[in-house]
């Protein structure tokens, strides 16, 4: 963990200091390349680069056949290993995808997204004038959703984690920021949130990230504890807004905008309850497309003391 800190401390002094971003910059520009193709050959590339990962066994599939195996213990064991399979083509799609996305005009985005279900929830909620809390949990590709809340429910302000690289993170934000203001992910970040759903706007958030300590508390995410952002809880809590889960699943031609429903118990007067019911609110969105979820992000890496560590092989955090 010492030596990850200190890397990112090191790339967050380039950029300050004007040093090279190598990475960075060759990143750019394969993306730049990448994303003049054509949806279906960037989803070709993906895949192919997810059955590769999956068929190396690498770290990203380790992850992902342990994270099913908590989520699915009942599942035939053939079926989730295909799942696992599935999921890193997805992945892999997502990935590339985001070359067209980041880099080409918002029209192309929006062109890309050929259906919408529920799309009322958005526009109900975001007439109420509570404000509109917008979940987003990792399926399909999230990067077209800041587009698609701009036409239906802006204005729109999302929170924004900087990437580790400098020149990668100035792509990814001034994409972002064409249909969306940002926020960063601390208090100064929060209070942005808090005053935009004051005033009745629509704030999004991903849900289903490890939070920092301290930004979070236990609650069991399909069965086991995962360390679960309070976040919107307390927005919630603090301005009464709505709130709507909303991804964008990955369809032939395009992309789908899926709205729905939390599960009840967000919106308990009880913490732990409504943590819970967050994970709920996630967990209700993966199942219904669980190959498009983010299977290879590690969920549980941080537990409860006196907790088993899971993830125990190379290069866990």
């Amino acid at each position: 963990m010492a030596k990850k800190t200190s890397t990112q401390s090191k790339r967050r002094a380039q950029a300050q200091t004007g040093g090279p971003d190598i990475k960075g910059q060759l990143l750019v520009w394969v993306l730049a390349a990448a994303g003049l193709l054509p949806l279906t050959a960037l989803r070709y590339l993906g895949a192919s680069l997810g059955w590769l990962l999956w068929r190396l066994n690498t770290q990203a599939a380790k992850v992902s056949r342990e994270n099913l195996t908590y989520a699915y213990p009942d599942m035939n064991p053939q079926r989730r290993e295909a799942l696992v399979r599935q999921s890193l083509q997805e992945s892999g799609k997502t990935g590339f995808e985001m070359a067209g996305l980041w880099n080409r005009p918002e029209s192309w985005v929006l062109n890309s997204i050929v259906d919408s279900h529920n799309e009322e929830l958005l526009r109900r909620a975001r007439g109420s004038g509570n404000g509109l809390l917008i979940l987003s949990p990792h399926i399909g590709n999230w990067e077209v959703l800041c587009p698609y809340l701009n036409t239906v429910c802006a204005p729109v302000t999302v929170m924004y984690q900087p990437a580790q690289l400098p020149t990668l993170d100035k792509l990814i934000k001034q994409a972002r920021l064409r249909s969306a203001q940002v926020a960063t992910a601390d208090r100064a970040g929060v209070m942005i949130l808090l005053k935009a759903l004051r005033n009745g706007e629509s704030v999004g958030v991903l849900p289903d990230q490890v939070p920092t300590e301290g930004a979070g508390e236990f609650a069991d995410f399909y069965s086991r504890p995962a360390l679960t952002m309070t976040l919107s809880r307390q927005l919630h809590k603090k301005t009464n807004a709505d709130i709507v889960m909303v991804y964008a699943r990955r369809v032939k031609g395009g992309f789908k905008v899926v709205c729905e429903p939390p599960h009840p118990d967000i919106y308990s007067p009880q913490p732990e309850v409504a943590l819970r019911g967050l994970n709920l609110s996630v967990e209700q969105c993966i199942d219904a497309q669980p190959e498009q979820y983010q299977w290879q992000y590690k969920r549980y890496r941080r537990q409860p003391q006196g907790q088993p560590r899971p993830y125990q092989y190379r290069n866990t955090e």
